[in-house]
Formats: structure tokens, C-alpha cells, sequence
């Protein structure tokens, strides 16, 4: 088995631009951070790779995953000894992963109010995709979104369904009410709408970002250890270079992505959900109060859906028990079956 630790920590990068590609990236080391140019000419997106286990590079279907906002990092997937990315490599999957505009080593954009927008990931994700194919036999990808990285997804997907072969939606959200999530942040003035004062960047502690998995584990705390849930704050500290400046320790993750979350959960969707066409897998943990129960009904206009409640897990089940049974229904969708 790879050593994956020893990839996260690798500091190898490269720097291809989109404008004239013909080829493959140049730093195609496996496990080893990636930068290509995004959607925009002052964007650069962090990429991570593990190449196919049993095919070649050029020839094994190609996934392409999307971080959530409260792991907000590619490394979400590549957590040492949950390393969702290695799993479907080793299954014959050429397996990718970015982090989104505005987290972690892509670029941060500046800005006085929220950045880093869906709107604004759909289109870096597809000028990945584009990267990632050239020169392939195939100009497709399968999408795997978790969280708001599953909005992006099913917006990517709704928009450029030439280019989304399969999609796997794990926690993600369409449109419903969750008061919970949208009273801290409507405007103090008037009940219902969203503070017009939000900035652009959040700072944030570990412990108070991953608070909400603590709450779902309420009653159902042997799904995972106190040490797993310490090793995803030790990711999560990683994904922003600057958090160990901060005292007590704290990452910057933009606000963007609350302002489409905070529409999302006032049940006003950023996305027309029948627009998607490609086969698609649902899955929620049966403890997840942020992943929309609704969602796969609204999926009209798909080829095919097929939906997964895990029992006793949260939002963060890639890390908990229910994560064998993550691992082998994704594999198995992508594959066909």
C-alpha cells in the first residue's frame, strides 16, 4: 500500500498552464501535490493524484473528487488510513482531487464580502477536468461531491453533462429548511435574510469547525475514536499554511460557500437538480442533519438513481464505521453495477 503520509507532506509542486495544453500535467509523481491554472487567469488550483493500481495512467476512468466545506481540503480524502482516494485507485480508478478556489493550496481571492462562490468552483472544476483529460481516451469523469463539494458537483454535472460520465453525492443538499444552520447567519435586523456585513474569510478553530460531527455523535459515539477525530483537526490545521500563526491554532476558510449554504438550507436552491443526466448515487448517514433526506427524488432527469442511507453515521462518515459500506457501494456504482 502507498505511503500516503509521506505524499500529504510532500512539497513537489508544478505549475502548467491551460492556455496551449496538449499533454498530461508535468509533476505526475503519484501522491504528490499538483498546481495547474483555474478558471481564471490569477487562479491557481492544488491538485492530488493516485494513479490507477492495476491500469495505466492513460487508459483507468478517471474520478475527480470535491472536498466539504468543514474538511475544507483535497486531503479530506486522503487522510492516512482513511484514504478514500488509495481505496479506489487500488479498485482501478484513476483518482484525483482539488482543493476548491479560496482552501487550502489553491489560491485565496480577496474580496471585503463572502468569496469563493459554487458558481465560481464550477467553473475551476471544469478546467480540471479538461486538464485532466487531455491527451486521454476520454473526455468524461466521474464526479464524487460530499457536502457543499456535492453542490458543485451537481452543478457541474447539470451544466457540462458531456463531460460527467457517473456521479456519487455523499451528505449534499438541494433545498430544505435546517434553521439550525441559517439563524447564525440572517441579519440581526431582520429575521429571514442574510447579513449583508458577512466577511470575506472565516476564522475558525478546529474544535468549533468540526463541533456539529461532536452533536450528530450524540448517542452513536462508538462510530469512531476521539484520536480519528483529532487526526481530521490535525488535517484540517493543514489545509491553511497560516494556522499555526494563530494562537490558539485557527484556519481561514472563505464564506462563500455559507452564502450558498444559508440559500440551500432557507430551502431556495442555487441548482436545478432535474438538469442532472448522469447515473447518480445518493448517499447519507441516517445521523446527517445537513444532507438534504429529499434530495434523490429530485433527481427527475437522471439515467438512473440509486440511494444509500448508512446506519449510525453523521456527515463525516468517510471517517467513521459506515465507511466500508461508502467505500464499496462508490466503487461499485462507478464501476457499473
Amino acid at each position: 500500500m502507498r505511503n500516503v503520509a509521506a505524499g500529504v507532506r510532500a512539497l513537489l509542486f508544478g505549475t502548467v498552464a491551460l492556455a496551449g495544453l496538449t499533454g498530461t500535467p508535468a509533476v505526475r509523481a503519484e501522491d504528490l501535490p499538483i498546481r495547474i491554472a483555474g478558471a481564471d487567469r490569477d487562479v491557481e488550483l492544488r491538485l492530488l493524484h493516485h494513479a490507477s493500481g492495476r491500469n495505466g495512467r492513460s487508459t483507468a476512468e478517471v474520478v475527480l473528487m470535491l472536498h466539504p466545506y468543514g474538511v475544507p481540503t483535497a486531503t479530506a480524502f486522503d487522510v492516512p488510513g482513511f484514504s478514500w482516494m488509495e481505496d479506489l485507485a487500488d479498485r482501478g480508478f484513476d483518482v484525483w482531487a482539488m482543493d476548491l478556489r479560496g482552501f487550502g493550496g489553491s489560491t485565496r481571492p480577496g474580496g471585503t464580502g463572502p468569496v469563493a462562490r459554487a458558481s465560481d468552483a464550477v467553473r475551476d472544476v471544469y478546467a480540471v477536468i479538461v486538464h485532466i483529460t487531455e491527451g486521454r481516451r476520454t473526455s468524461r469523469v466521474h464526479l464524487v461531491g460530499w457536502s457543499w463539494g456535492g453542490v458543485v458537483a451537481s452543478m457541474v454535472a447539470a451544466a457540462h453533462p458531456d463531460r460527467v460520465d457517473r456521479l456519487v453525492l455523499l451528505g449534499a443538499m438541494h433545498g430544505f429548511k435546517l434553521p439550525l444552520m441559517t439563524q447564525p447567519l440572517e441579519d440581526p435586523t431582520h429575521a429571514g435574510q442574510l447579513n449583508p456585513n458577512l466577511p470575506a474569510y472565516q476564522v475558525i478553530e478546529p474544535a468549533r469547525a468540526l463541533g456539529h460531527w461532536r452533536m450528530m455523535l450524540k448517542g452513536i459515539e462508538d462510530v469512531v475514536s476521539d484520536d480519528t477525530i483529532r487526526q481530521v483537526e490535525d488535517v484540517l490545521l493543514a489545509s491553511d499554511a497560516t494556522s499555526g500563526a494563530r494562537q490558539p491554532p485557527a484556519i481561514r476558510r472563505p464564506m462563500g460557500p455559507l452564502v450558498d449554504l444559508y440559500e440551500i438550507w432557507s430551502n431556495r436552491p442555487i441548482y436545478d437538480a432535474g438538469a442532472i443526466r448522469a447515473p447518480t448515487l445518493v448517499i447519507r448517514g441516517d445521523h446527517d442533519l445537513f444532507a438534504d433526506p429529499g434530495l434523490a427524488a429530485k433527481l427527475t432527469g437522471a439515467t438512473r438513481v440509486r440511494e444509500i442511507v448508512v446506519p449510525r453515521a453523521t456527515h463525516w462518515v468517510p471517517y467513521e464505521a459506515g465507511r466500508a459500506q461508502v467505500l464499496e457501494e462508490t466503487a461499485r456504482f462507478l464501476k457499473g453495477s
